[in-house]
């Protein structure tokens, strides 16, 4: 018996997922239909399948085999003399019948009367037809056969189907009654395929913003749903409920009936949303848009609360009352804020001829400031390099298809973590038509139309004309500023445009443009060993003390003055500040500063945009009421108590806006503004009148409250009113002991009690509760008006603030400079004439860097270049001994002196340079498939098309990327040409001792220079030193003393075994090498003695001609 289940269930799967089952039925009916009615065989089939019909019953939930059981069983019932074809035509036709279930398993031998041989075809035709219309039916109900699996787990279809083929059991008609309950069940058990109305809501939002993180409101949490809760719970260490991942009815998740999810706390928000921008995510947060109260008391108090996506945020976009990104705290200089938009055209030319035109906008949404730029590049794309290294994007948006290699240009530098950027960069792309020209032409132009008016209009000139050469950007450019309004639209930011006034172009006459490889090779902005700012230019001179006078003094080193007339002024207000370090004057300058916390120029943008909040507001007033104050007096620039221009100019501009502040904050109220109180934040007598008339209505219902209680205490039969009590948040209750419940009415609504006693609310507590509450809600929307008006008001005085802030951070730079220069060694530097011959002359200098990070003192050198002898100095000497640092310590002494600080030397005179460019390092370009020499050579053919006679020029060890012969031959030929032919000032470093006959042949235009050593052998005697020759010994057996002093002449040996025997290499290999090296050694000097030889010999047979090189070779050996 235990096998015959086992059968039966394998018969009823197959019964589920096969419509021709029913048919296996009814074949099974007709088996005991045989000519022989008392065969063996037909018996034992019918007592075999009893227990296994009965099972089906039970433990079965398919509804195919529970349909005919009851007429099946009734078969092996009858008596051995009954015929068995004329029980299913009997069941019908009985008298009187029981109920359907009970029938099933009835046994009744007058049921197996014989009927005659007319009713076998009535009696089968009948039931295959019933069973037929069943099989439709139960196919209509339950769908295709996978559907099952969906069904599965809930097990409710299953029951139903099964309860509605037992009540089917009588005839047609029940069936058709019967038909409902199905469709109840497979409602309840495919719920998990429903989604909830929040849930649709979620959706319609998220396929809109399929590339954002949406952070959505529900009650007092907010929650991640789907994919964005796993990447959530990844970012933020949350725990992640698993469920749903995509946003789409996908098959693979058919058995899961809710979202994966993930939730924060309310007040956590602004910490979560800065932590995902900061990893480089879109982030959207969805808001409920109104209030529980209100939405009681509206139409749609039935319905979800109503959900938008209120605010969008991306690293180059995060401008908001919560604050801004945090700086990196690992490896890596931190990112300029800026969202930046490239476009470009088709390259023209192929190869090395390439050429491409360029359009750039960037633009800082924290702080307001916009630079733009059309350039054309090469197929190095160094021009790209440059702008990029100098604004540091955080995000890109680029406009179009860019071509291959500068595509792979900015993933380079953005899609490292660690790049050069401080971090990775997002970069998003917008599309670009063959009409885009002139649909930006028109959309920029429709953008400014208001504005453009109001220039019109009005008496401003300075406006008018910042706006008309807005209007008339370059094309490229104007592309790229149609794309970003339209960017800046999805964030509400687009408004920072209307600010023309901070429009400015990026490559300036007034300004030196330093390129993007001397950015790295002098480390202006971030060292070469950790990438981190220590170390660097900036953190050498950064000793400001506000963040907006940091963020102007990077801009100052980023972009030397090429003016000499405000260069000399910016030096001369550093000095003042120097010569009055310990006056009143200046001290009170370095208190005011100190005391500014507050990161103005990034809370009046946020005020510009709307997005501060009050106790911000209240600070940033208060602070600019502080520093006008501190000025109030100061007139004019010759009020101010300093002679430079520079100061006095910037110190008489901070007064002016005292009028301004003063008006707004004497419309706050101080105590409210700083706890954040909306309801009190504005002074009675500047309240609107919106938010009197709901104050006066709140007031108006808690004194009907107040009132009421002596009505209640009446219905309690108590002679003085009752008192109110609060409990758990709920307020106006009214509390009755338990003994006397019999008093209080039907109408009174129990809201908590205790052993004792019980809290209720009256009716009427209920209603004017309500209609508090609606005032409250009213009050607060009229309050955030109120507000928003303000700043909207106060987003109009945004420039006179802003020229403010500017004039302040300008002092704070002046300040930093005026440190820097208070250093010991310090000197003013001094500028020749723009009309004298280009010269750079150091007495005594050191490397401003390096002198601040060694705990050793700094060893000064003594070089000058000028035109037109000597232009270049060729430098040499020992592997680590100091040329690098010797030729970067002259270009970072340019750099300073022309950014407008002092100068770390006894002495240094100049004329301005027009750019600095440098050749340093190895490194390939396997991104853009080019060697490490294909990128020496690259740099140095830029070097030789941009520079000039006024530009300082570094090549360090040019030709070491390829052989010996080649290489040399290379150095020979550059020197040559940037002394001949460029005539620009040189510092070439090289270990090619044979390029002393190029500097000897130009006529002094090329001196040689080397950094002293003392060789010293292994036996204690004294080996050599400087430029002194040497003898048949071998470099394995001298020690190396670097003096790191630069002198005259040329080392003749680059001593590289010192450098692999302080490097450990294994002793072994070095004598090896020691051996190897005296043998090429002797072999080249016999080569260059038979060359003499031979010369000497031809001098001898008349040949004087060669005489001179008889002389060059006798010096070379």
């Amino acid at each position: 018996m235990a096998s015959q289940p086992k059968e039966k269930k394998q018969q009823s799967l197959t019964s589920f997922f096969t419509p021709r089952t029913i048919n296996g039925l009814s074949a099974s009916l007709k088996k005991p239909q045989a000519p022989n009615p008392d065969s063996p065989s037909d018996s034992s089939e019918g007592n075999k399948k009893r227990p296994l019909q009965e099972d089906t019953g039970h433990g079965n939930n398919t509804p195919l085999k529970k349909r005919p059981k009851g007429d099946r069983e009734e078969n092996p019932a009858d008596t051995p003399e009954t015929n068995p074809t004329k029980s299913p035509t009997l069941a019908p036709v009985r008298p009187s019948r029981p109920g359907t279930r009970t029938e099933q398993y009835i046994f009744n031998s007058a049921s197996s009367q014989p009927d005659g041989p007319s009713g076998l075809g009535d009696g089968d035709s009948s039931e295959r037809r019933k069973r037929e219309e069943l099989h439709r039916k139960f196919v209509q109900k339950l769908g295709r056969p996978d559907s099952i699996l969906s069904a599965r787990p809930r097990g409710g279809p299953g029951d139903d189907d099964n309860q509605a083929a037992e009540d089917g059991g009588e005839d047609g008609e029940e069936e058709e009654e019967a038909a409902p309950p199905p469709t109840k069940g497979k409602k309840k058990g495919g719920k998990a395929g429903k989604l909830t109305p929040m849930e649709v809501q979620f959706l319609d939002i998220k396929r809109k913003h399929m590339d954002t993180i949406l952070i959505v409101e529900v009650g007092y949490k907010f929650k991640f749903f789907g994919e964005d809760a796993r990447v959530a719970s990844k970012e933020l260490s949350i725990v992640c409920i698993p469920g749903k991942l995509r946003y789409d009815e996908h098959p693979s998740e058919a058995h899961l009936d809710r979202f994966a999810s993930a939730s924060i706390p309310v007040h956590r928000l602004p910490v979560h949303a800065k932590r995902l921008v900061a990893a480089g995510h879109k982030v959207g947060v969805v808001r409920q848009i109104e209030t529980a109260a209100l939405k009681k008391a509206g139409d749609n108090r039935n319905a979800p609360f109503t959900r938008k996506l209120t605010n969008v945020y991306t690293k180059g976009t995060y401008v908001d009352e919560i604050g801004e990104l945090d700086q990196r705290s690992g490896p890596g200089a931190s990112a300029g804020g800026y969202l930046l938009c490239i476009t470009e055209s088709r390259a023209k030319g192929s190869g090395t001829d390439e050429k491409v035109e360029v359009g750039i906008i960037a633009v800082q949404p924290a702080t307001g400031d916009i630079i733009y730029d059309r350039f054309e590049d090469g197929f190095m794309r160094s021009e790209i390099e440059t702008r990029l290294l100098h604004i540091s994007p955080c995000e890109f948006l680029i406009v179009g298809e860019l071509s291959r290699a500068t595509d792979k240009l900015i993933q380079h530098l953005s899609g490292s973590a660690t790049n050069v950027f401080g971090d990775r960069s997002r970069v998003e792309r917008a599309p670009k038509s063959k009409t885009c020209a002139a649909e930006a032409y028109s959309h920029v132009a429709q953008f400014y139309s208001a504005k453009l008016k109001e220039a019109s209009e009005g008496s401003n000139e300075q406006a008018s004309t910042l706006l008309d050469a807005v209007l008339k950007l370059p094309e490229p450019v104007t592309v790229c500023l149609s794309s970003m309004i339209k960017h800046l639209e999805e964030y509400g930011l687009e408004h920072i445009f209307d600010l023309t006034k901070y429009f400015q172009p990026f490559g300036t006459r007034q300004h030196m443009l330093i390129d993007g490889t001397t950015l790295e090779s002098l480390e202006v902005y971030r060292n070469q060993t950790d990438f981190s700012e220590k170390g660097s230019l900036f953190w050498a001179l950064d000793k400001t003390l506000t963040r907006f006078g940091q963020r102007l003094l990077r801009k100052w080193i980023g972009r030397p003055l090429l003016d000499k007339d405000c260069l000399e002024a910016r030096v001369a207000a550093v000095e003042e500040l120097l010569e009055n370090a310990s006056t009143a004057k200046v001290s009170q300058l370095e208190r005011l500063l100190k005391s500014t916390k507050t990161d103005l120029e990034r809370s009046l943008i946020r005020i510009y945009y709307g997005k501060c909040t009050r106790p911000e507001l209240l600070a940033v007033l208060q602070t600019l009421q502080r520093i006008a104050t501190e000025f109030s007096r100061v007139g004019g620039p010759e009020e101010s108590g300093f002679a430079a221009p520079a100061i006095g100019a910037a110190i008489a501009s901070l007064p002016r806006i005292l009028p301004t502040v003063l008006s707004y904050l004497d419309r706050v109220n101080a105590e409210a503004a700083r706890r954040d109180d909306k309801y009190a934040f504005f002074r009675e007598p500047e309240e609107t009148a919106a938010i009197t008339e709901h104050k006066l209505g709140i007031a108006a219902v808690e004194h009907e409250l107040d009132a009421h209680r002596q009505q209640a205490a009446a219905t309690l039969g108590s002679r003085s009113p009752v008192a109110y009590v609060a409990v758990a948040g709920v307020e106006y209750l009214v509390e009755v002991p338990n003994a006397d419940l019999r008093r209080v009415p039907a109408s009174w609504v129990k809201v908590s009690g205790t052993k004792k006693l019980s809290r209720f609310h009256t009716p009427d507590v209920v209603r004017l509760v309500a209609e508090r509450d609606q005032h409250r809600e009213a009050l607060s929307a009229a309050c955030d008006a109120a507000f928003a008006d303000l700043l909207r008001a106060l987003a109009a005085e945004y420039q006179p603030l802003r020229d403010a802030v500017s004039a302040l951070a300008t002092l704070d730079c002046l300040l930093s400079l005026s440190k820097v220069a208070a250093l010991p060694g310090y000197t003013k530097p001094v500028f020749l004439p723009a009309d004298a011959p280009p010269c750079v002359s150091v007495v005594g200098g050191r490397h401003p860097v390096a002198e601040q990070t060694l705990t050793t003192p700094y060893i000064p050198f003594t070089a000058a270049l000028a035109s037109p002898a000597p232009l270049a100095h060729l430098v040499t000497g020992p592997n680590m001994g100091g040329k690098s640092s010797f030729v970067r310590a002259v270009a970072l002494l340019v750099l300073l002196a022309q950014v407008g600080s002092f100068v770390p030397a006894d002495a240094l005179t100049l004329t301005l340079a027009d750019a600095v460019y440098t050749r340093m390092g190895a490194r390939d370009n396997l991104f853009a498939g080019e060697s490490t020499f294909m990128v020496e050579v690259s740099e140095t053919a830029r070097i030789l098309r941009a520079a000039t006679p006024r530009s300082l020029v570094l090549l360090d060890e040019l030709g070491r990327g390829t052989s010996t012969h080649d290489g040399a031959a290379i150095a020979h030929a550059v020197l040559h040409h940037v002394v001949r032919d460029v005539r620009c000032l040189t510092l070439f470093i090289t270990h090619y001792q044979n390029l002393a006959r190029v500097a000897d042949g130009l006529g002094g235009a090329c001196t040689n220079l080397h950094m002293r050593f003392t060789a010293t052998r292994r036996d204690g005697t004294r080996g050599r030193s400087g430029d002194e020759k040497g003898d048949d010994d071998f470099e394995g057996d001298e020690d190396i003393t670097f003096l790191y002093e630069v002198g005259e002449g040329m080392a003749h040996r680059s001593y590289g075994l010192n450098v692999a025997r302080l490097a450990r290499i294994p002793r072994k290999v070095l004598d090896v090498a020691a051996r190897k090296s005296r043998e090429l050694e002797l072999e080249i000097k016999t080569r260059r003695l038979n060359g003499a030889v031979r010369l000497l010999a031809d001098v001898f047979r008349n040949d004087l001609g060669q005489l001179d090189h008889v002389v060059s070779s006798v010096e070379q050996l």
